[in-house]
């Protein structure tokens, strides 16, 4: 027995030492896979990615919580359940996706003529600078401080969080530099699935980008003379100009093929109604309206599938039977069109900022244009016909701002026309708490309405102390949903 103990041993032992000398050639190489990262597939991949997240995190609870719709099925999330949210996909294979893009144009080695064939470099890295801010915006927005500095780099696991506050003024500073980048005279990037390489569009949607981020501060920063005035007079004034026009708009075009879909088709359209109080809203009806609306708006014809009433929000065991859904047509289908930022956002913004102080423009006029424009790109991506509606409907709008306040009425405006885009419209709501929105009357944590997702669970185990640092920063500092971020503070 103990020959045979070492005779194993000797064969583990030269067989070891064999294995220290093998060369093993390409046997871990895919030969099969591209040789180099392409500039334009990462940057298309990107923002395929973060066209296409679906689910209830990166979809429907923002639409709950500003009460475009209500659910009748599982009805936790309507009722603000404190459950931890992910982030992962805004992270991989989107902004690390556009970080890519950047680190391979800034290396001037890379300017090899596949590289050059993709778009001029400084194209390519200006629009990746942009759309990486819109997606960062979105998750700081939704969460308070989160891993961005740090955050996308493979080799730290435990990146810090950094503050929202710093966060902005990067976003600001990014979106400035990208747009400064780009040059109309030099070959636009080839994967761009938004704008198809069109810089000069590009330079309107950063400038438009800048409006909405400003003004995401106006709590912190309220006075015309402070940094979020001085910073949005800046972008309005710039020469490459802001989206006016519905040619200039960004929106999402799907295809009915894997990958990419709709991100409302995946879901199911049994599981959530609209609320009664957006089509009591569009309806101008006075039961559960929480605007001052009291005129028909023909935009109901595009977002709603039928003219039923919605369900009223915030019950443990509501009905959905004989009710009305989101339209099946124009937003809960494969291919239908989703909107990125779009002039009547832009225009309300103005007419917000008019109605602050921060410019000298009329906030009348712009509430105007933001509404019949609200009107025209609707026609124009549903073919529904309600464009000849708008001035009229703007006429009784404005109106109701005399009696009821502009800033209102703004606001108000901008929960109508931003739908189905409940992450826009819930950052509203918070930055304004227009319109009033009652909470939901079944809730789940402390009666508030939910300000902000729960950190994902996995921070807490795998980076607690930065996940703590970022906590620290809410207020109360709990990581609750009702919690605020800082510029909600």
């Amino acid at each position: 027995m103990k020959n045979i103990k070492i005779l194993i041993l000797s064969s583990v032992l030269i067989l070891l030492s064999a294995c220290n000398n093998v060369d093993f050639g390409d046997i871990n190489k895919n030969t099969n896979g591209a040789s180099e990262i392409s500039a334009a597939s990462a940057l298309a991949g990107a923002m395929m990615n973060y066209a296409t997240i679906t689910g209830r995190d990166y979809i429907t609870k923002p639409t709950l919580y500003v009460q475009y719709q209500s659910q009748v099925t599982y009805t936790d999330e309507m009722r603000y359940n404190e459950a931890a949210s992910s982030w992962f996909s805004y992270y991989v294979q989107t902004m690390s996706n556009l970080q890519q893009v950047i680190n391979i144009n800034s290396d001037a080695a890379n300017h090899t003529v596949i590289l050059l064939s993709q778009g001029f470099p400084a194209n390519q890295i200006g629009v990746a600078k942009i759309m990486k801010a819109v997606i960062a915006k979105r998750v700081t927005d939704t969460y308070g401080n989160i891993p961005y500095s740090e955050a996308l780099d493979p080799s730290n696991v435990t990146p810090a969080y950094d503050s929202q506050e710093s966060i902005y003024n990067a976003l600001i500073a990014d979106v400035k530099a990208g747009r400064d980048m780009l040059d109309a005279s030099k070959l636009g990037p080839t994967g761009d699935i938004i704008y198809n390489g069109d810089v000069t569009k590009w330079k309107k949607f950063a400038n438009s980008f800048l409006l909405q981020i400003t003004l995401q501060l106006s709590k912190k920063f309220p006075a015309p003379s402070g940094m979020a005035a001085t910073e949005f007079k800046s972008a309005l004034n710039n020469a490459a100009g802001v989206i006016e026009s519905v040619e200039d708009e960004a929106w999402f075009s799907y295809q009915d093929g894997a990958g990419f879909r709709n991100p409302w088709f995946a879901n199911r359209t049994t599981d959530y109604f609209l609320s009664q109080e957006f089509t009591d809203a569009l309806k101008g009806n006075a039961a559960l309206n929480p605007t001052t609306n009291r005129t028909s708006d023909s935009r109901m014809s595009v977002y709603a599938k039928n003219s039923n009433d919605g369900v009223p929000y915030g019950y443990k065991n509501g009905s959905g039977a004989g009710k009305n859904q989101m339209s099946t047509t124009h937003y809960w289908n494969a291919t239908s069109p989703l909107p990125l930022l779009t002039a009547s956002y832009t225009f309300l913004n103005r007419a917000d900022a008019a109605a602050r102080g921060w410019t000298t423009e009329n906030a009348a006029n712009m509430l105007r244009s933001g509404i019949e424009l609200s009107f025209s790109t609707l026609e124009a991506h549903s073919g529904v016909a309600i464009a000849a509606d708008g001035p009229d409907y703007a006429t009784a709008r404005l109106a109701d701002a005399v009696t009821h306040g502009m800033n209102k009425v703004i606001s108000e405006e901008k929960w109508v026309s931003l739908f189905p885009n409940g992450f826009d419209a819930w950052s509203e709501w918070r930055r304004t708490d227009v319109p009033t929105l009652v909470p939901a009357t079944d809730y789940l944590n402390n009666g508030t309405i939910a300000r902000r997702y729960l950190y994902p669970v996995e921070e807490a185990s795998l980076n607690g102390a930065n996940n703590l640092t970022g906590i620290s920063a809410l207020s109360p500092a709990t990581d609750n949903n009702s919690s605020k971020v800082w510029w909600d503070q």
